[in-house]
């Protein structure tokens, strides 16, 4: 993008998936000045599902950025082959019940059916899901905080907080964030992304309209953004149930138990 030189940083935005990456990138994009179009998330916030992280950078405020998303539970340590050094890790997390149903809409046929061929059975939309089915699948999740337990590379969502925060501990860079709060407070949990990687000011309102338009680009792959969706969709018992099994784990993560 410039002839000079200019100082790298690499950035992971890390998630377990549907908890709230797509939104994050959207935020990175527009914090950074990305312009609108197809095909500028994928190069500039590389879904390393789909590319190379260390092949565009975004030149903004005199440095070289690489951004990258990843579900993995551990950080990347290679790029197609390459040896790949990560400076710094924006990991965001939500209510896994929420990414529960958030999952369960994404592999839908109204969204992404080929991404749900390892569940027991095929639905079209969320609500179309008979009680047996929606039992059926939160069994599964129940059980292993997954829907997916064959892939270990994700894990378990708690499996997957707790390497990040773990890595926080150990003095690594990492920045850990709740979906929730960033919907509850989007400028002040913005500004601390901004702040963290060195941004500088930003209009966090024309970050907001940016993220918003994005993320409204992304239709039904979006799907809610709110908080406890989950109870439109599961009955208090198995809530309940969840949190029997969970409890310990969610209460570490800020969630209300009772």
């Amino acid at each position: 993008m410039n002839d000079q030189e200019l100082p790298k940083q690499v950035v992971g935005l890390y998630s377990f998936p549907k908890s709230g990456n797509t939104w994050l990138r959207a935020i990175i994009a527009g914090a950074t000045g990305m312009p609108m179009g197809a095909g500028v998330m994928q190069k500039y916030v590389t879904d390393t599902h789909y590319g190379r992280v260390m092949e565009n950078p975004w030149a903004f405020n005199g440095t070289d950025w690489y951004f990258y998303k990843s579900h993995r539970k551990t950080l990347l340590e290679d790029d197609e082959g390459e040896p790949l050094t990560t400076n710094k890790v924006v990991y965001i997390y939500r209510h896994p019940l929420d990414v529960f149903v958030s999952y369960l809409n994404f592999v839908s046929g109204n969204v992404s059916p080929n991404a749900g061929k390892q569940l027991p059975f095929a639905f079209d939309r969320v609500e179309d899901l008979t009680p047996e089915q929606m039992e059926t699948l939160f069994g599964i999740f129940l059980q292993h905080a997954t829907l997916v337990p064959r892939n270990k590379a994700f894990g378990g969502v708690f499996e997957h907080v707790a390497n990040f925060r773990n890595l926080r501990e150990a003095g690594k860079p990492v920045h850990i964030l709740r979906y929730e709060d960033l919907f509850e407070d989007f400028d002040g949990s913005v500004a601390e992304i901004c702040g963290f990687l060195g941004l500088g000011e930003v209009d966090l309102a024309a970050v907001y309209r940016a993220a918003d338009k994005r993320t409204k680009q992304n239709g039904k792959f979006f799907w809610k953004r709110q908080r406890e969706n989950f109870r439109n969709y599961l009955s208090d018992e198995q809530v309940s149930r969840f949190v029997d099994r969970w409890g310990k784990e969610m209460a570490a993560l800020g969630y209300e138990t009772a």
